[in-house]
């Protein structure tokens, strides 16, 4: 059997054997199931448009009022954007600590502030909530450090130390 590998008639055979298989493989195989995917996909697409649409009228209708009031230039000041975000988390406000730092000017014109955060008591589901929705609304606000500490004989709870910093 390996004598036949080494024969040059072997691959004169061969290779127009694969070349006339593949028209059929495409035409019986390859276009059928490219089209299947296609339908498929554009399905998702009608499915996902309704799913957005469903989101932002009904389930979470303040994205669109958040960016038209982006428009209006105002500056970005750490103590509203917490206070806005603990409200839609439902952190009390007793239940948190920040303190912010000057504007500071950096190289090549831009500036930046810092704000540290503790929050007291809070259980991941809702951190991790604060977290993307500060993020999702402030694209130029980064979490810089983050030291979750577990609160001892409580399930779930922790305690939350969060540094920001926003770049302006």
């Amino acid at each position: 059997m390996k004598e036949i590998y080494k024969k040059p008639i072997f691959y004169y055979v061969l290779i127009p054997a694969l070349i006339g298989l593949w028209p059929v493989w495409l035409l019986t195989i390859g276009v059928p199931s490219a089209n299947d995917n296609l339908q498929k996909a554009m399905d998702d697409y009608v499915e996902a448009e309704k799913l957005i649409g469903q989101i932002l009228g009904e389930l979470d209708p303040q994205r669109l009022d958040y960016a038209k009031s982006k428009k209006t230039g105002e500056a970005f000041d750490f103590i509203t954007a917490i206070d806005q975000v603990t409200k839609l988390v439902r952190i009390p406000p007793t239940g948190y600590r920040l303190s912010t730092s000057p504007i500071r000017k950096v190289k090549g014109g831009q500036s930046n502030q810092d704000a540290s955060m503790t929050i007291e008591k809070i259980d991941l589901e809702k951190f991790t909530k604060f977290l993307s929705v500060m993020h999702m609304r402030w694209s130029s606000l980064q979490c810089s450090n983050v030291t979750l500490s577990k609160i001892k004989g409580e399930k779930n709870v922790w305690k939350a130390d969060v540094r920001f910093i926003y770049y302006q």
